[in-house]
Parts: structure tokens; C-alpha cells; sequence
């Protein structure tokens, strides 16, 4: 795209959201870098990466983002990137106004169809929003998205300014979880039953979880993000949703996160709809779906029930993300479950049950069961102190000593 294009559409001071995951327009990222670089006071605004563009960027250019996973973890220890904690329910809002008000949205999408409609494919979740709160939309088209429904149609006419690339989406590979997961999953699993409705993280863990319920039967999901083994569940036929209260016989999700085979799984599967994340984590939305099961791991969970998902010693290594959100809308579904699942260590032996959090993502009161290799924790109903005595319960043995005295002293 030619630099002058794009120097003439993005003002000092003017933030850019980008895309993110499988829909990060790389090569519009990587142009806008290289013509707007000497322009004062404009940022960029990104979510999860999955390549290498924003290492890549210009010394000084202004990065933030509400995830710090790697690359974004490396960023923020160089003081290249700012983190910004934020609810992903809170986007849409802080994208309409206030110092995240989104001047220029980049996005990546598919070729126009006859009437001149391209397709988010992979992803609405804050995109959507972000793109009818800005000044200029700025689009990647790229003959390998997919059109998907939901809230993913825009015209052409919506953008400023195009480029055309041909270049696989970015992947991501969910790793084999651990014969340690597996077990963890299988605990998990003990809450989902036919018929529930179920949203999961990402990583080894949530993989585990899926592949634990394979024998249930007319499973619902309603997730900020799905991948492989979610579409993969719903082509046998173990996710109908057939008795979701709304979206009967859809998935809904925010985006694909996944590989290859996913997104050609994404693309033929009629029963899927993207939505903004203004209609995913809404809580009255998610709130009034029944035997929603919320399941999301962590970094931390302390004798109080709170959880870090966010800090691992003194790096910022996670996110807020949509976790809460789910939660909290978890709590008040009728026969929901908020569960959060972890391993009890971590590397050299240390461990994951604290007395207290190195930063608080979730609150006590927004988690009523803890899951571990050791078993379930639930933390309903009870006394600080009972929820105290059952989390050191399924730490590992041999720090349940340690943090036994630690709730005492802390007058548990």
C-alpha cells in the first residue's frame, strides 16, 4: 500500500486497533509501521499475536494491549509495550470513547462477494465494535479467510483504504495435555453433564476438559474463543445445541483459534456464529443460559479463592481477558458452575496454592470451585474459613502443611 495513503489517513494521536489471533492483518501492520513510524503520538492497540509483527515495530512506536502472553510478555519487560488491564467486556465501551477512543481499525478479510460484502471470517469479538466506533477502517483482503456467519459482514465501502494479500492465516496448535491435565480434565468433567453449555480457556488444560466430555450428549458452547476440538465436537455431534435457551442449534463464540484444519472446519459448519464480544460476554446474555459451565485455569489461586491470572513472579505473563466475565455470568446461571483448574505446581517444585495472589484477576467471590490434579474444591456457600481448609485440601501434599499455618496465621 502506498505509504502517502496511508500517512494521509492516520493523524497525530490517532490509536490504531488491530486484529487479533488468526485475523491479525500482518502485512497492513507492517506498512502502517513502516509510513506512519515519525508520526507524533499515534498507537496501536493489539490483542493476542500469534507471529512476529510487533516485535518487529519501530523503536519508540507506541504498542499496548490488554494481553501480555508472549510475544507481549518480552514487550512489556523491555518497556516497549503498555498493558492495559481490562475486562474484554469493557472494549467495546472504552473503543467508543476515552483514551482508547479507536481512530483507525485495521482488519483482515475476505474477498468481496457479488453484492460487495467481505467477511471477518475468523473473528468479530472486538473488531466488530472497534470498526463502528472509528474514523477509518483500513482493511487486508486475503483470499484465505473464510466467510463464516454472525456479526462478520462488512461492504467494501466501509473501508478507506485496501491492500490485497495472498498468505495462510496465522495457526495455533493446541499442545497434547499431560497425563496431569488429562486428570485435571477428568475432575472438570464431573460438572458437565447432557445438555450443559460450556466455555473454556485456551491451552493443554481446556484441551483436556474437551476432550474429557466426548461421551455427553447435545452439549451447548457459548465461548470468547473456540479452536480444533470445539469444531471438531460439534462435526460428531456431541455439540448440538439443541437446548440452549438462545441460539438454539449454534455455537457461538467470538473467533477461531486454531489451525488450519479448524478454520476449514469453521468454514463448513453452518451451525457456528461469530459475535462481538458486546454480545458474547454479556453477562445478561450469558447469564440466562442454563447449566452454563465456565471452566478457565490460572496462574495462582490463593487460601481466599481469588486468582492471578495475569502475573508469574515479576512478569506480566497473562491476561484479564474474558475469564471474569464468564465467572461472574457463570454464578447466577441456573445450574452454572464458575470453575477455575490448575495444576498445584509450577516449575523447581513451587507452588501454585498460595496464601495470597500476586495480583487479583478473579475474586474469591466470583469462583465457586477450584479444581486440581488432587480434586475439586468447592467453595459454595461456605466460611472463608472452610474455603480455606477445602483449597489446601487439593493443594499438593507437600506444601499442605505450610499453607495450613499460613491460613491460621492469617485467621482462617
Amino acid at each position: 500500500m502506498d505509504s502517502a495513503i496511508l500517512r494521509d489517513l492516520i493523524r497525530p494521536g490517532d490509536l490504531i486497533v488491530a486484529g487479533q489471533a488468526l485475523g491479525e492483518p500482518t502485512a497492513l501492520i507492517a506498512e502502517v509501521f513502516a509510513a506512519v513510524a515519525d508520526v507524533p503520538g499515534v498507537r496501536m492497540f493489539a490483542g493476542m499475536s500469534l507471529t512476529t509483527v510487533f516485535p518487529e515495530a519501530p523503536p519508540g512506536f507506541g504498542l499496548c494491549s490488554f494481553v501480555g502472553m508472549p510475544p507481549f510478555s518480552d514487550l512489556i519487560a523491555d518497556g516497549r509495550l503498555d498493558l492495559i488491564p481490562a475486562h474484554m467486556s469493557a472494549l467495546p465501551r472504552l473503543f467508543a470513547a476515552g483514551p482508547l477512543k479507536a481512530d483507525v481499525v485495521l482488519v483482515s478479510v475476505s474477498p468481496p462477494d457479488a453484492e460487495g460484502f467481505c467477511s471477518l471470517g475468523v473473528v468479530s469479538d472486538y473488531v466488530w465494535p472497534a470498526v463502528h466506533s472509528a474514523r477509518v477502517v483500513i482493511a487486508e483482503i486475503n483470499d484465505a479467510i473464510p466467510v463464516v456467519a454472525g456479526e462478520t459482514r462488512l461492504h467494501v465501502d466501509t473501508f478507506a483504504a485496501t491492500m490485497k494479500v495472498s498468505h495462510p492465516l496465522p495457526e495455533y496448535r493446541a499442545q497434547a495435555p499431560s497425563a496431569l491435565e488429562q486428570e485435571i480434565g477428568r475432575h472438570v468433567a464431573g460438572f458437565v453433564r447432557d445438555r450443559s453449555c460450556v466455555q473454556v480457556g485456551i491451552g493443554k488444560l481446556a484441551e483436556a476438559v474437551l476432550h474429557a466430555v466426548v461421551d455427553r450428549r447435545d452439549l451447548s458452547i457459548h465461548s470468547g474463543m473456540i479452536g480444533d476440538t470445539a469444531l471438531a465436537l460439534m462435526r460428531d455431534g456431541v455439540v448440538t445445541n439443541r437446548f440452549k435457551e438462545i441460539d438454539e442449534g449454534r455455537t457461538v463464540a467470538g473467533s477461531i483459534l486454531g489451525s488450519a484444519r479448524g478454520v476449514a472446519l469453521a468454514a463448513a459448519e453452518p451451525r457456528l456464529d461469530l459475535r462481538s464480544v458486546s454480545y458474547t460476554h454479556d453477562p445478561g446474555v450469558v447469564g440466562s443460559i442454563s447449566n452454563f459451565v465456565c471452566v478457565n485455569s490460572a496462574l495462582e489461586v490463593d487460601l481466599f479463592g481469588q486468582v492471578n491470572s495475569e502475573v508469574a513472579g515479576s512478569r506480566y505473563v497473562g491476561a484479564v481477558g474474558g475469564s471474569v466475565d464468564f465467572l461472574r455470568a457463570a454464578v447466577v446461571s441456573p445450574g452454572g458452575r464458575a470453575i477455575v483448574a490448575l495444576p498445584t505446581t509450577a516449575s523447581r517444585g513451587r507452588s501454585r496454592i498460595v496464601p495470597q495472589v500476586a495480583r487479583v484477576t478473579a475474586a474469591g467471590a466470583d469462583v465457586d470451585v477450584v479444581v486440581t490434579e488432587y480434586g475439586v474444591a468447592d467453595l459454595r456457600g461456605v466460611s472463608a474459613s472452610e474455603r480455606a481448609r477445602r483449597i489446601v485440601a487439593v493443594a499438593a501434599p507437600e506444601h499442605r502443611e505450610t499453607l495450613t499455618k499460613a491460613a491460621t496465621e492469617a485467621g482462617l
